[in-house]
């Protein structure tokens, strides 16, 4: 049951089972990862930091409900028929290497430190920006992310990583997610001047935008999350799916 998989992952976590025995227990849905995903990310970090790298890779697919044709998209782009990339990254009987851009990208699209898509076993708790390093787009100011800022056209997601200098000569990095009905804007590293000047950004788009503080996986690191649509509805169901432990949020 899918109770039975929340249980057993806290058990897993505090060393009361071994990986085999939680792993064992799954199928095709990982029902538990979504949960802690959306409910508690600290606790799901720690699940993180504890899983060896190919399983790591596959709870955050299944926390972010990515498809495999998705997600192959994602990171090798529209046209790429590499049918077994997804699978070699979560087999763990495989150990084909992967390049630093192909693993930042699967970072930034699940909003996890370089390292935790890159080393196997127990990983640092800390967070940095070797992601954007590595597959980071850079631009020279806020204002060019205004026309990023669309729906996508198709059915699939797009997601990538901006890197923008500021004129206090401190980077700030973005993560930029355009889905059929949502956009979705991660506003890391921030000082009040990039957090106003991305504001009236996404002011400039006749959307309804709802933010707030999201937590990440690694305790005490905190950024902006901004949600944007058409219709109200959208926004209330993507809090209700994918982030259940907000509390408070503000309109812009």
């Amino acid at each position: 049951m899918k109770e039975d998989l929340l249980q057993l992952a806290l058990k897993f976590i505090h060393g009361e089972i071994d990986e085999i025995t939680y792993i064992s227990r799954h199928d095709r849905d990982w029902y538990e990862v979504k949960e802690l995903a959306a409910t508690d990310p600290i606790t799901f970090g720690i699940l993180l930091r504890k899983l060896s790298l190919p399983y790591r890779r596959k709870a955050l697919i299944h926390a972010f409900s990515l498809r495999t044709a998705e997600l192959r998209t994602l990171l090798l782009g529209d046209f790429s028929e590499s049918s077994s990339t997804i699978f070699d990254l979560t087999n763990p009987l495989k150990s084909r290497r992967f390049s630093n851009e192909l693993l930042a990208q699967f970072g930034i699209i699940h909003r996890v430190p370089f390292d935790w898509a890159y080393k196997d076993r127990l990983v640092m708790e800390r967070w940095n920006f070797k992601n954007y390093d590595f597959s980071g787009i850079a631009l020279t100011c806020m204002e060019d992310l205004i026309p990023l800022l669309r729906m996508a056209e198709d059915r699939n997601r797009d997601v990538k990583g901006y890197v923008i200098q500021t004129n206090t000569d401190q980077e700030c990095y973005i993560r930029l997610e355009s889905r059929t009905d949502v956009i979705v804007v991660d506003l890391y590293q921030n000082d009040l001047l990039s957090l106003d000047k991305l504001m009236s950004a996404l002011k400039s788009k006749s959307l309804t935008w709802s933010g707030f503080i999201t937590q990440s996986v690694v305790p005490g690191h905190r950024y902006w999350t901004f949600i944007g649509a058409d219709n109200e509805s959208a926004i209330v169901r993507i809090m209700e799916t994918e982030f259940k432990y907000i509390q408070n949020t503000m309109r812009l």
